[in-house]
């Protein structure tokens, strides 16, 4: 009998642990933006709110694609502006990505060349259904979180 017990606790605890959540995404959001300027451009952001279950040292945000746009990210604690990807379990932090269009493109550069090259060098690691496709490392293995839909917010307009 003890030993049925002592295999089953085993057992749930294994599958517990394979089933642990590094980190709550609470909201996903975009929001366009207009510059108010000619040639100022335009874009949208994306913003991650999340919460880890684990600190900065098991834990590390990295890269985001969006369709198939690729994109650096890095982390910063709710109420401080510095981007440093350290935070503790628990802790809130926010990831914003700048999708930007500048409608005035260097002569030998077209739209078409610059996505182009950034898919040729990014491409997406693997075919996903939602919005955009979150690239973590936990623990030194690489992990993807896929993000269904972004809420979309009210676009700013700049002067």
């Amino acid at each position: 009998m003890k030993v049925t017990v002592i295999l089953l606790f085993s057992f749930i605890s294994i599958s517990n642990n394979n089933c642990f959540k590094k980190f709550e995404l609470i909201r996903a959001t975009s929001q366009e933006w207009h510059g108010g300027r000619e040639s100022t451009g335009f874009g949208t952001y994306y913003e991650l709110t999340i919460i880890p279950a684990v600190n900065s040292d098991n834990l590390i945000f990295d890269k985001i694609w969006v369709g198939k746009n690729y994109f650096e990210v890095q982390s910063f604690q709710k109420g401080k502006k510095m981007r440093n990807n350290l935070f503790s379990k628990g802790d809130t932090i926010t990831i914003r990505i700048n999708k930007d269009e500048v409608h005035k493109r260097m002569p030998f550069e077209t739209k078409e060349d610059k996505d182009n090259c950034l898919i040729e060098k990014h491409p997406v690691p693997k075919e996903y259904e939602g919005e955009a496709l979150f690239s973590y490392v936990y623990k030194g293995k690489r992990k993807y979180f896929e993000i269904k839909k972004f809420t979309k917010i009210e676009p700013v307009f700049y002067p």
